[in-house]
């Protein structure tokens, strides 16, 4: 009953063909992100150069984001859905056209993944809130989000691990090839949806509300964003950072390496994964807030009690812990949103979950090697973590009142 439950939202023929295709894309976008990061090693062997290539893919959703939703509240979402995987395929085509042909340079990846964070900032708004269009029943809506969810988290584990495969045998180039390659399959998954009525839809959205002010003074009176959307952005700027000091924690608290760090790392996507898995099994948002507020602490204790642990077998639970609250936070506030939300102001809203969630990470990491060069990387986790459980605990008593 619950497994049934779980998967009813692949019910929906339009959701099914997107979640097939994203599945192939999310596994090509990892593919390139890690040959990327890769490639700027192995030329450069500057890590300063590696964590800058991995800020330029990542925050420009911070800022692109308030357009990206503003056009999907005003245009065809489908249409633009399109038009965005279509450019993000033109730059992974010439990235590995010209990786091959021997033009590879520093500044060449550098703006390479100025213009993929570019892009990834224009579409993911835009591919969150056309979730909306593809599953007609409302109800089933919460279940998509976390089927979404869990395809992403399931991609960041699996796509890492293909990139390695590939890596061993075909070149850096031939990597981007196939990230290219992945992108028509979310585009031939929306040409062969239904568009009926989207231009309609579109046309509505533009005569009721398009102005940004709008969209904030409903976004503060809709308890949902006001009261949880602090805890998404809570777990991104203070929790997330993990990532960025987790190679000097391997090293220097565990005495390990590589394959240390891609335990660690990797038990926290474990987490993501079960708390989608989990998500995914609700028939309903009820209560949900309450789990939500649990999943922030959750993320912000094991965190800091991962700070204080030098024993590995003991480290590797925690992560787990880590890893689901914080994708647990995210994800059930996304199915609350969209949940709750009208369709005139879905883009912008998605557009300021995505900033808080994505576009704060990329920030949380350069707070967190700032202050870890002070203080230390175990202080700056354990910092991080309590600074989460006590917005959770905020969030709590701001609700009962």
């Amino acid at each position: 009953m619950r497994q049934a439950a779980a998967l009813r939202a692949l019910r929906h023929r339009s959701f099914r063909l997107f979640f097939v295709g994203q599945g192939i894309s999310i596994v090509g976008t990892w593919v390139q992100t890690i040959a990327l990061s890769w490639l700027m090693y192995r030329l450069t062997g500057s890590t300063a150069l590696l964590g800058l290539t991995t800020f330029l893919s990542q925050a420009p959703v911070l800022f692109i984001g308030p357009f990206s939703g503003w056009l999907g509240d005003q245009y065809d979402r489908r249409r633009l859905l399109i038009a965005t995987q279509a450019l993000l395929l033109i730059q992974a085509l010439c990235l590995g056209v010209l990786v091959l042909a021997g033009w590879s340079s520093p500044s060449l990846l550098l703006g390479m993944a100025a213009l993929q964070g570019l892009l990834g900032g224009l579409d993911t708004p835009i591919r969150q809130s056309f979730l909306g269009e593809m599953v007609p029943d409302k109800a089933d809506l919460p279940n998509a989000i976390a089927l979404n969810s869990f395809l992403m988290n399931g991609g960041r584990l699996l796509g890492p691990m293909v990139a390695g495969l590939l890596l061993a045998h075909v070149s850096e180039g031939v990597c981007f090839l196939i990230n290219a390659a992945s992108y028509a399959a979310v585009i031939g998954a929306v040409l062969a949806m239904k568009a009926a009525g989207s231009e309609h839809a579109a046309a509505a959205r533009r005569r009721d509300g398009s102005r940004w002010i709008d969209a904030l003074r409903y976004a503060w009176n809709t308890p949902v964003i006001r009261r949880l959307l602090p805890l998404v952005m809570a777990n991104s700027f203070f929790a997330s950072p993990y990532v960025t000091l987790m190679p000097a924690i391997a090293r220097d608290v565990f005495g390990g390496g590589p394959g240390t760090l891609g335990l660690l790392v990797g038990c926290a996507g474990l987490g993501g994964v079960a708390a989608t898995a989990v998500l995914a099994t609700r028939t309903g948002i009820r209560g949900l807030d309450r789990w939500t507020r649990i999943a922030c602490a959750t993320a912000g204790l094991c965190l800091a009690a991962f700070s204080f642990t030098t024993i590995l077998p003991l480290a590797l639970p925690l992560m787990i812990g880590v890893g689901a609250g914080i994708i647990g936070t995210a994800a059930s506030v996304n199915m609350q949103l969209q949940s709750h939300v009208e369709d005139r102001f879905r883009g912008r809203m998605i557009s300021l979950y995505v900033m808080s969630f994505l576009g704060l990470a990329p920030f949380g990491g350069l707070w967190a090697g700032l202050l870890a060069e002070h203080v230390g990387t175990t202080s700056t986790l354990a910092i991080g973590g309590l600074i989460c459980v006590l917005v959770a605990a905020t969030s709590l008593v701001w609700r009962a009142r």
